[in-house]
């Protein structure tokens, strides 16, 4: 029976979702809230973090288990993962959900989500794997998995759509979330940093291997940028207290100047920032939004490199790049991801008032391409099947 109030539903509708690291939990979160304020009664059950809790969600195991970097992280947690799916999955039958929806992490959800769907459950897909980029035969696998994806990017939708996956471009989260027009010196103010300074943002990855990878780098760095801009302030954000107490003794170990740690508060840190250097990851499509200059980084294993330069289709692993197909962020990777090298390129592109307004225009072009109604749309596809 519906509730008087337009769009809401009396009956308690039942979702499974899940979501394996904070990238996921911040856009899984999103359309929870979403969802809660269109539906009187619903239930969130599956795997997600603490944003996803703060929308109700009844977290199966810790989210953590997920978050995983590089070849040496994964294969030894290789047993641990496939016995965590099995009792997930086994408990999702018990549950039956209305519907399943999976939001990134592809190579855990969609063995899920084919289970799932064999047991009658619809299944969907939030994020769309990069088929684009590597292991191409994944399309035909991911038609028997789920039934129809959410894509982020628009050229991803005729690539699912030619293997006959039905597919729904529903924009980026954060191109909705973050203003067109981006004030520096409002972002400034809720930091309480003065709106002359010289601000630097350090990213260095929200999972602990890649904050093992990149934080003594990107540290260095800014030692090395501080010889040239004495006055220069620079900002790490941290997901959770466990990376953050990390950084902090990295920061006694290289008696860092000017550098302050924050707990979350991202947003605010890319918004106030001249120049962001950051781990490649989604960080990289946040900074270009916000329409800041960047340098993309990444240091693992060789194996895992060397993995990656093989089976990777693209030349490029930074969003802004592969989005509008050419090379305007730096990539410094592996062996040119060094303090020194770093801080150079840093200098140059503070310094380089042309190129500046020229990511800016790109910038601007990329945000109005990703700017959808994102939870609109895929509350739209999802509603038919909550009862």
């Amino acid at each position: 029976m519906k509730d008087q109030k337009e769009g809401l539903y009396a009956h308690v509708a039942k979702i499974a979702i899940l979501a394996g690291e904070p990238s996921g939990d911040l856009i899984a979160g999103q359309l929870m809230a979403y969802i809660n304020s269109k539906v009187k009664n619903v239930e969130f059950i599956g795997v997600g973090g603490p944003l996803m809790k703060q929308q109700g969600l009844k977290s199966f195991f810790n989210y953590s288990n997920l978050s995983l970097y590089g070849v040496f992280q994964v294969i030894p947690n290789i047993p641990k993962l496939i016995y965590l799916r099995y009792r997930l999955i086994k408990y999702l039958k018990i549950e039956k959900p209305d519907i399943f929806l999976g939001v990134d992490a592809p190579d855990f959800n969609f063995y899920v989500e084919k289970k799932l769907k064999q047991n009658r459950i619809p299944t969907f897909h939030y994020v769309a794997p990069s088929v684009w980029a590597w292991r191409p035969n994944r399309v035909h696998k991911i038609k028997k998995s789920t039934d129809h994806i959410f894509s982020i990017f628009p050229h991803e939708k005729p690539l699912f759509e030619k293997a006959g996956v039905k597919t729904t471009f529903v924009g980026h989260p954060l191109a909705n979330n973050i203003p067109f027009k981006s004030n520096t010196n409002t972002y400034r103010k809720k930091l309480n940093l003065n709106s002359k300074d010289l601000v630097v943002a350090l990213l260095p990855g929200s999972r602990m291997g890649e904050l093992r990878s990149h934080t003594d780098i990107l540290l260095k760095t800014a030692k090395n940028l501080l010889k040239i801009y004495p006055k220069a302030k620079f900002l790490i954000p941290t997901n959770n207290n466990k990376n953050m107490n990390f950084i902090r003794s990295r920061i006694k170990v290289s008696k860092s100047k000017n550098l302050k740690l924050y707990r979350g508060r991202v947003s605010e840190i890319i918004g106030s920032s001249n120049i962001a250097i950051a781990a490649s990851g989604t960080a990289s499509l946040e900074i270009a939004l916000h329409k800041k200059p960047m340098i993309v980084i990444y240091k693992g294993s060789w194996i895992s490199y060397l993995g990656w330069k093989i089976v990777r289709l693209i030349p490029n692993v930074s969003l802004p790049n592969i989005l509008l197909k050419e090379n305007i962020v730096p990539e410094m990777l592996q062996h040119k991801a060094k303090p020194s090298l770093l801080a150079k390129k840093a200098h140059e592109i503070i310094e380089d008032k042309k190129y500046l307004k020229k990511i800016e225009l790109k910038f601007q072009k990329l945000h109005k391409d990703l700017n959808k109604n994102t939870s609109t749309l895929i509350f739209k596809m999802i509603k038919p099947y909550l009862k």
